[in-house]
């Protein structure tokens, strides 16, 4: 998007802590993430309309930390995260993995790792199906794609990559390709690694959903290097509309309603905790796929049994929510890399980190430029291969055949603990579309207390085997003669680690 300095500082106007004042919103908005930022800015077209957004977490205006790519790795743990524990998990030998949600302006997209992928076309026909919303429907919603995004491809780019075009226009979200010098060394023997082995090019932005994507697209501005997330994206051209405002740490804790109307919100201002109630006509609920259901059950939407268990008052008996909770558990592997590939564990040591800062600073280049890590691989497994892991394979045989089962991917940096002289690369597995689902539930009637978050992880046995198959598939792509160049030795689970009994153990012994 394109944005000069005068508008960036003028979205400071529209933005708060407390609400301008107790008059009856239009509408009011509930989580100030991606759809929480597109709802306020397509609302506020109409100046008569007026919008408040409520965001849980901080402003993450002009963070460093959140928008410098090469940081991204460092924002689990802090205040930008909900920092969220799953209840321990049975698969998982009563491991307790974290879950990450976003928590500050611009919600998970100011948090994530920056790569672009919109997925398989039968997704969102699916979701037309199941909403009777043609609307959703690929063929219509990649226009709405197009608007929303920005497409840069570099020039100098020195790898092969297909890339339609024709679904991106010139706005909002920056989708940019890497070139040749942002590249970090290790990504030519990943690529390589997966192509020898059968994988395809494709352009995983154009509604295919299955193969190899090189050097992006990652959301990142190519001007400034900087990430391109929903605040930049969506709220700095709120400036100058005095129909709206975004409040940050302001937490929505509950909905009120006359009968089954809702009506407005309760929210305590953290800053002061001060709590305040905002009347609407519309109350629209973004916060999110774990504080969306977790707020409707605070406020008496959810399964009637689980809200009587904890004293809260039924305002609609609503079975389904807090249930259908996915998430993509992944396995990992991790081997030390060359003294070339700059990891985080370098960045961690203040000069190493000095030279690259310097040139990020004064060029918008050098290895802070970009994620550490753009290129992955998107795979569906065959039928035989499938019927050959022994166990009931009904619901992965059933997706639409554009549907993968695996993602492959790798990161400069220890995604688990590694030894301090180091210089740690992950690569990872990772279910796409379990079969298994969990479920959002609350453990008080207290909005201060944590959920109880229970994802499930490999809860079917088509999980669990699809899962096995792409961790050793993982670990001997990363063992590879082509991998060789790149990587010293093993960390993590360690050479010696090779057979199915063993491979499994480690894969169900480490949080995620």
């Amino acid at each position: 998007m394109k944005l000069h300095l005068g508008a960036q500082l003028a979205f400071h106007s529209c933005i708060g802590a407390t609400a301008i004042s107790p008059e009856l919103y239009d509408a009011v908005i509930v989580g100030g993430g991606p759809a929480g930022f597109v709802l306020a800015s397509r609302l506020s077209e109409n100046p008569n309309f007026k919008v408040l957004l409520l965001e849980n977490g901080p402003d993450t205006y002009t963070n460093e930390t959140i928008t410098t790519p090469r940081y991204a790795g460092g924002l689990r743990g802090t205040q930008y995260s909900w920092n969220f524990t799953s209840i321990p998990q049975a698969t998982l030998n009563g491991v307790a993995p974290y879950l990450h949600q976003g928590n500050g302006f611009g919600g998970g997209t100011a948090i994530n790792y920056m790569v672009y992928c919109r997925g398989a076309s039968s997704v969102f026909d699916e979701w037309a199906d199941l909403s009777g919303l043609d609307g959703l429907r690929w063929e219509n919603l990649v226009n709405d794609f197009k608007k929303s995004t920005n497409l840069f491809v570099p020039s100098d780019r020195d790898y092969e990559q297909i890339i339609d075009t024709t679904t991106f226009g010139d706005d909002h979200v920056n989708v940019s390709y890497e070139s040749t010098g942002q590249r970090v060394p290790i990504d030519d023997s990943f690529v390589n690694t997966w192509i020898t082995n059968g994988a395809k090019d494709a352009d995983l932005t154009s509604g295919d959903g299955i193969g190899m994507m090189v050097g992006g697209g990652c959301s990142i501005n190519p001007v400034n290097a900087t990430r391109s997330y929903a605040l930049p994206a969506y709220g700095f051209q709120l400036a100058g509309r005095p129909n709206v405002q975004l409040l940050h740490d302001s937490r929505v804790i509950k909905i009120n309603f006359e009968g089954t109307k809702a009506i407005g919100v309760d929210y305590v201002d953290l800053s002061t905790s001060n709590t305040y109630t905002i009347r609407s006509k519309e109350t629209i609920v973004s916060a999110g796929a774990v504080s969306s259901p977790r707020l409707l059950l605070l406020s008496g939407v959810g399964p009637k049994d689980h809200l009587e268990e904890l004293g809260i008052p039924v305002v609609v008996d609503s079975p389904e929510v807090g249930l259908n909770f996915f998430d993509h558990h992944y396995t990992i592997m991790m081997f030390n890399a060359t003294p070339d590939i700059v990891t985080a564990k370098q960045l961690d040591d203040p000069a190493l980190l000095a030279p690259f800062l310097a040139e990020y600073q004064a060029n918008a280049t050098g290895p802070l430029s970009s994620v550490g890590a753009s290129s992955f691989f998107a795979e569906r497994l065959s039928d035989e291969v499938l019927d050959s892991l022994g166990v009931n394979v009904t619901f992965p045989k059933s997706l639409p055949k554009d549907r993968p089962h695996l993602l492959y991917e790798y990161a400069s940096a220890g995604m688990l603990p590694t030894p301090d002289n180091s210089n740690a690369v992950s690569a990872f597995a990772a279910l796409i579309q379990p079969e298994a689902s969990g479920s959002v539930r609350l453990n008080t009637s207290d909005w201060r207390d944590e959920p109880l978050l229970d994802p499930n992880y490999f809860g079917s046995e088509s999980d669990m085997a699809i899962a096995l198959y792409g961790y050793k598939r993982i670990l001997a792509m990363m063992r590879s003669d082509t991998m060789r160049s790149v990587n010293v030795n093993e960390i993590y689970p360690g050479s010696n680690v090779t057979s199915d009994a063993d491979i499994k153990a480690t894969q169900i012994s480490k949080p995620r």
